[in-house]
Parts: structure tokens; sequence; C-alpha cells
């Protein structure tokens, strides 16, 4: 973690706290999070299929609703993030949050 931020705290020193704040949510936003969405969006997929595939198992069938459990749980607070996000910077910094992006249109 602290090798990744690195290039932000030689580089790239904030002058106000509105450049502190944007460099800090754009490492999480276009790295950190998509890894943690993609991830738990996978651990979701794969609960889904062990419930499917172990419909004779209870035992398995009852690990397979854990992992459902915990996928949507872990997408909730992703999405939440965003929101959170998004309140925070349109709210103090009057700009819109950084949204991960499939190309960029600049």
């Amino acid at each position: 973690m602290v090798i990744g931020l690195a290039p932000h705290l030689t580089f790239a020193q904030p002058v106000t706290f509105r450049d502190a704040v944007r460099n800090t949510t754009s490492i999480a936003t276009e790295s950190l999070i998509p890894l943690l969405f993609a991830a738990a969006l996978a651990y979701f997929i794969w609960g889904i299929a062990n419930f499917i595939r172990s419909a004779d198992n209870p035992d398995d069938r009852e690990r397979g609703k854990q992992q459902i459990f915990w996928g949507i749980i872990a997408l909730t607070v992703m999405v939440g993030y965003f929101a959170l996000t998004s309140v925070f910077t349109n709210s103090l910094f009057n700009s819109n949050a950084a949204l991960p992006q499939l190309f960029d249109n600049q």
C-alpha cells in the first residue's frame, strides 16, 4: 500500500486539502475499488455456482448460501463507497465523483 502511494507523495505534493483528497480518492477509485468489486462479484457468482452444484448436499448448500450472502454484503459496501464519495465530492467540492470509466474521452 505504501509503495502504491509513493508517486503521489514524492512527485505530486498536494498544495491544498482539495488536492490531497483528490489524490487519495483517485488512488482508491481508479485502482483498488474496481479490483475489490470484481473480486466480490466473482465470489458472489462462485457462491451461486456452489449452491446450484450441491443441490443434494445440505452442508455444501449452506456454504453456498454463506458465499452468496457475503458476496452481496461486499457488493453493497462497494456501491455504498461510490455513493458516499459522490455525496462528499458534490457537497464539499462541487464536482463529480470519479467513477471508473472504460474509455477516457478527453
